[in-house]
Formats: structure tokens, C-alpha cells, sequence
């Protein structure tokens, strides 16, 4: 890459937030980059709402007033509580990665909408979640942010999770291969990270028989497979996995391919549980939704909602 690689992390101060964090070791990311850590204080008003704004229609009587002024005031703790998150996480991130250029952006809003329209404006090349986060007032809800994000964001999304570590061993990843696009992505986005020795690559592919596009017998071009050339292009799933091995063999990894049969929803979740995969790479869109360049296609979505590891979603 010609310029430094650009990281969004989204914290909130939950568990799952430093979670993602923690994941960030083992994600392969350059020792050079710059990040930006964003927190959204997720109040039921704006600090800078005025009495009137608040009340619209009704008749500000004192009781409404003083109720204003109570969320007013919870809206301001808020605030400060998100500086405070974004101070946290800017702290830990130079502590692990003391090379990169850090900064923070805290605002007041939906945290999905608020992030989304933070990475529109920043264009990060990856952006970085917990698998779940802290609603308005302290509440815990399943995923509806990474999920937004994973669906919505213009470029990659990692929704990390924090997995047992396993003392002294480099990462594994899981990448999901169909033979699309999207899935060439993924494995191009494996090819081009920063990995400590030893990191071993499972090049997972899944024959569900859905049909002849699977079995196109069009030879890829090995070099292509880490270039824009030729990338919307689908070729044969298991000669892709095998070209992939053979690059990423050179390039230092530890690559292997396995091939089997059943829904590639389950068999990835399930793979990437027995082998105690660091994270799963796929594209946003494989060979089940074909032409998409929106939301995520059934695979990539189980996956962030179900798998037990990080998930990398790639564009």
C-alpha cells in the first residue's frame, strides 16, 4: 500500500469493545497507521437541546422543565463518559501499536448512524467493532451496531471477539472461499497484512452443490489474485484456494486447503470453532448473492451474527 492503513475503532467502553481491542494483536494490522476512535454518547437528548426544543408542543410547565433538565444533565454525563471511552481506547492502542498516528471523535446520536456517517466522512480502509455494545443508559443489545456496520460501511468491517489465546502461538484464520469476488477480496485483504511467523491460514472451502457456477473450469491468473485485475471475475473455488496456498505459502504463512461439503453457514462456524480460529475473512458477498455491492449476503451475515471468533467482512 502506498499510504498508511486507516483503522475506524468504534468503543463504547463495554466489555465487548475492549474485546475488539484485544483482537486488534492478532489481526495482522501494519506497525504504521492511523486510527480514528469514535464514542457516541447514546443519550435521549442533545447536551445543546433547549427546553422549548425538548418539550415541542406541550406546555413547559415546571414538572416537564425539570424533567428536561434531568436529561439534560444524564446527556452531559454521557458525553463526558464517551471522552472518557475515547481516551481509554486511544491510550490502549498506542500502547500496542505505538507507531501509529491516533486520534478520537466523540459525538451524541444513534451509535450506528454516528459511525456510519464518521467512516462516510473518513473513509477508513478497515473498521473495528465489538460483537455487541451499550445502548442508551447502560442497556446491553445483541449486535444491532456491528451488524449496521457490517451491512452499511463503504469499506471492511472487523467485528472482533475475544478468544482464548493460546500462549506463545501465532494467529489462524479462516478464509471462506467460493470462488467470487468477494472471496478473492478476502483472501487478497490475508495477503497483503502484516502476520508474525508461523501464522497459519485455512483456505476453507465449502461445496453446498448448489450448482454448475461453482464448478466453472476457469483457471485464475495467481498474480491476479492479489491485484484489482480481473477481480469481478468467479472462478473455480477449489483452484482458487490452491492458487491462494501457493501465494501465501511464498509470503511466509503457514496455508492450507480444505474442501467440504454442507452449508457454508454452518461448516465455517463450525471449522473455525474445532480449529480455535483468532478470526474468519470472507467477502461481503459470495456466490449466494451475486451482483450485490449493499448489505451483506446470508453467509457473511451468519457469520458476524454466530460465529464464536472475529469476523472480517471485506471490500
Amino acid at each position: 500500500m502506498g499510504e498508511r492503513m486507516r483503522v475506524l475503532v468504534a468503543y463504547d467502553g463495554s466489555a465487548y469493545a475492549d474485546a475488539a481491542l484485544d483482537d486488534l494483536r492478532r489481526a495482522g494490522l501494519p506497525p504504521d497507521a492511523e486510527a480514528l476512535v469514535v464514542s457516541v454518547a447514546d443519550g435521549l437528548m442533545s447536551v445543546h437541546s433547549t427546553v422549548e426544543e425538548a418539550a415541542g408542543a406541550m406546555l413547559t410547565s415546571r414538572r416537564v422543565t425539570s424533567a428536561i433538565e434531568l436529561a439534560r444533565g444524564q446527556a452531559l454525563g454521557l458525553l463526558e463518559e464517551a471522552r472518557d471511552f475515547a481516551a481509554r481506547a486511544c491510550g490502549r492502542l498506542l500502547w500496542d501499536f505505538p507507531g501509529w498516528e491516533v486520534r478520537t471523535k466523540v459525538s451524541e446520536g444513534t451509535p450506528s448512524w454516528e459511525l456510519l456517517r464518521a467512516a462516510e466522512a473518513w473513509r477508513p480502509d478497515l473498521v473495528v467493532a465489538g460483537s455487541q455494545g451499550r445502548g442508551a443508559l447502560g442497556r446491553f443489545f445483541l449486535g444491532s451496531v456491528s451488524e449496521a456496520l457490517a451491512a452499511k460501511a463503504n469499506g471492511s468491517v472487523r467485528v472482533g471477539r475475544r478468544v482464548e489465546e493460546r500462549k506463545g502461538d501465532a494467529p489462524r484464520i479462516v478464509v471462506g472461499v467460493d470462488g467470487s469476488p468477494g472471496s478473492r477480496r478476502a483472501v487478497r485483504a490475508v495477503g497483503l497484512r502484516a502476520w508474525p511467523a508461523g501464522t497459519e491460514v485455512r483456505l476453507l472451502v465449502v461445496d453446498d452443490g448448489s450448482g454448475p457456477t461453482r464448478i466453472a473450469d476457469i483457471q485464475p491468473n495467481l498474480a491476479d489474485l492479489f491485484t484489482a485485475d480481473g477481480e469481478d471475475k468467479s472462478v473455480n473455488a477449489r483452484l482458487m484456494a490452491e492458487g491462494a496456498w501457493a501465494v501465501l505459502n511464498e509470503r511466509g504463512l503457514n496455508a492450507s486447503v480444505e474442501v467440504i461439503e454442507g452449508d457454508p453457514r454452518r461448516v465455517l462456524t463450525e471449522e473455525a470453532r474445532a480449529w480455535a480460529a483468532d478470526s474468519i475473512f470472507v467477502g461481503a458477498h459470495g456466490l449466494d448473492s451475486p451482483g450485490e455491492s449493499s448489505g451483506l449476503g446470508a453467509v457473511s451475515a451468519a457469520l458476524v451474527r454466530n460465529a464464536a471468533c472475529s469476523v472480517e467482512v471485506v471490500r
